[in-house]
């Protein structure tokens, strides 16, 4: 488990220490602790807290998509389907835990993940996704500047960085992402996640946009980075 909030992390220890045929095995609030860590050898699942920094967060998806690829990573605490979520899912998590959800579901995706499935409880994007068959057929229908913008969203880039990328206004971009949503008819970034990932339309690596490119430093001080 990754989490720097003591509270959480305690909390979460608890719950699965009490739930039949769980227990905590390890738990990490610095990214310096986790590239040592050889307890993640023996570990069958994996939590990360969406409330981490966006560079802690990406930095450890990357390390267990690399290190650990047989062990399902769970994102635990999401508030909103954004960006930073589709990069998580991009670079291997296999499941959400919204913010709203009970313990109950927490356990229950546990078990479905163990059990060696990928569950995204988005159900109405999964419900939108039925309307096109495979994935060639959509990309028949989206053009290549549509289809670099979906990438370069999936990279978790805004609407300011994609545009100067592209070399494209901002509501140049934003009309590019409405024109995708429109296709498989899907209303929202989270539909857009659903959709994407159930027919894998973008494989990336991890990419750094410039501001993100500065490397951690003091690993202690990680609580209290902010991104601009």
């Amino acid at each position: 488990m990754f989490e720097d909030n003591d509270i959480c992390r305690e909390a979460l220890k608890l719950l699965f220490n009490e739930a039949s045929g769980f227990q905590i095995v390890a738990s990490y609030s610095f990214f310096d602790e986790l590239k040592t860590a050889d307890e993640l050898n023996d570990a069958k699942l994996f939590l990360l807290s969406y409330s981490l920094p966006f560079e802690v967060l990406i930095s450890v998806a990357e390390l267990l998509k690399k290190r650990y690829a047989d062990i399902p990573a769970i994102l635990i605490n999401v508030r909103k389907a954004d960006n930073v979520v589709l990069q998580c899912i991009m670079n291997g998590i296999k499941s959400i835990i919204w913010k709203s959800d009970s313990t109950g579901e927490l356990l229950f995706v546990c078990h479905k993940l163990l059990n060696g499935e990928r569950y995204l409880r988005i159900n109405e994007s999964e419900l939108y996704a039925g309307n096109f068959k495979n994935e060639s057929e959509y990309l028949d229908k989206i053009s290549a500047r549509e289809l670099t913008v979906l990438k370069l969203f999936a990279l978790g880039h805004s609407y300011k960085l994609i545009g100067e990328k592209l070399n494209i206004s901002p509501r140049t971009v934003e009309s590019h992402k409405n024109n995708i949503q429109a296709k498989p008819e899907l209303s929202s970034l989270k539909e857009l996640i659903g959709y994407v990932i159930k027919n894998n339309i973008v494989e990336l690596p991890v990419f750094s946009p410039p501001y993100y490119k500065k490397l951690l430093g003091n690993l202690k001080s990680i609580t209290r980075l902010s991104i601009q």
